[in-house]
């Protein structure tokens, strides 16, 4: 399998514990399964990988995924799920172990997630956090109280910086065009949680006890798969069927580029050691 470079070859370190599957446009487009898909995991678990699956997308919970991959043949439970839901919630209990109240801009899997690690979501003044996920009803409301709540003193918390998403009918509008819309109207910049931030990695790490050059990423983009495994000093593979093409991917340079490029995930055996 070609790698980015246009060299045939394997990934040459002995044995990585650890592989990372994006979900929307690596094994799935909307509620159509992409090829190879639950061949690759499988594969991956046969040879020794523990596989997580992590994802930006933050409007379903754990629960929710784990349903829809096992729709689709792919056997797995919550713990080998990490969404940016989850992992903001992880990241709140963290800056804030005694709970804090909450305004969220996002759909019920971030709301419900929030919620079971102890957070109190509010429509009303004062709240400690302005959380922002993508959110399919958000309107001029939700963005005037996210930024009067910012500006009177409330942190500001983005799930991720996804500009768009990938689904059956195309690409549509993701949970960065509305961050962008919160921060140009607050004037200030959020802590971002999901890809390219290193935290939903280092959560995968610290469940499976790999290294970080033990782990694989497989995504689909390169701003946020892709440059979150290379900073993270991770083996990074592209997959063509979401959102960059093949010439985006060649082009890309530095820790936007790829380590190998696959056409889809029936070309992952010719990259797994």
């Amino acid at each position: 399998m070609r790698g980015a470079f246009g060299k045939r070859g394997r990934v040459k370190v002995a044995e990585r514990k650890a592989i990372l599957f994006d979900l929307d446009g690596v094994l799935y487009r909307g509620k159509k399964p992409l090829p190879g898909a639950e061949e690759a995991v499988k594969l991956a678990r046969s040879r020794g990988y523990r596989v997580f699956f992590l994802t930006n997308n933050s409007t379903r919970t754990r629960a929710q995924y784990v349903e829809r991959l096992r729709s689709m043949g792919i056997e797995c439970d919550e713990s080998d799920v990490i969404t940016s839901g989850y992992a903001t919630a992880e990241y709140l209990k963290s800056v804030a172990p005694n709970g804090a109240r909450l305004f969220v801009i996002g759909e019920e899997g971030l709301k419900v997630e929030l919620r079971l690690a102890g957070f109190l979501i509010s429509d009303e003044e004062p709240v400690d956090f302005v959380v922002v996920g993508l959110d399919r009803k958000f309107n001029y409301e939700k963005l005037l109280r996210a930024q009067q709540a910012i500006l009177k003193g409330a942190e500001f918390i983005a799930t991720n910086p996804d500009s768009t998403y990938p689904t059956e009918e195309g690409l549509i509008p993701g949970a960065g065009s509305i961050v962008a819309a919160v921060e140009r109207a607050s004037g200030r910049k959020p802590t971002l949680i999901g890809k390219p931030q290193p935290f939903m990695l280092e959560l995968a790490l610290r469940l499976s006890g790999a290294k970080r050059e033990e782990c694989v990423v497989v995504g689909d983009r390169l701003d946020t798969d892709i440059l979150a495994g290379n900073r993270a000093g991770m083996v990074t593979i592209l997959v063509l069927t979401g959102v960059t093409t093949e010439e985006e991917a060649r082009r890309a340079e530095g820790d936007l580029r790829p380590k190998f490029i696959i056409p889809d995930l029936r070309g992952l055996r010719g990259v797994l050691p």
